[in-house]
């Protein structure tokens, strides 16, 4: 084999060897075409994070998670995690913007109804 050809080594060998296990391989090369793929900024991070926060009910304090820290540093090293305060400061921000649209939205909503 080639070892130019990178990781497909790696998934051919294995490929062969499930196949002489009689087993399916537990690597897979797909990839979910529906995520879409966001250049890495602290600022989307950010925004990602108030995001799941918000849209999960999840607490503030999630960032603190070692876990989480590790998948972070594991996806990214060297990323900044922002404090739970600021997440919070993130996710009123966005409720403060947001609600000025809806209060137009449903100002003109009121306004055609007359």
């Amino acid at each position: 084999m080639n070892t130019s050809e990178g990781t497909r080594n790696l998934h051919t060998s294995e490929a062969i060897c499930s196949k002489q296990l009689g087993s399916t391989p537990a690597v897979t090369t797909e990839v979910d075409t529906t995520i879409p793929i966001i250049p890495y900024s602290e600022a989307a991070h950010q925004a990602l994070i108030a995001m799941h926060c918000a849209k999960y009910h999840r607490s503030f304090n999630s960032v603190l998670d070692e876990e989480y820290k590790a998948e972070v540093n594991m996806l990214h090293p060297g990323t900044k995690i922002p404090l739970p305060i600021t997440v919070g400061r993130d996710i009123n921000a966005v409720y403060l913007e947001l609600s000025k649209h809806v209060r137009k939205y449903f100002a003109v909503c009121y306004t055609f109804s007359k």
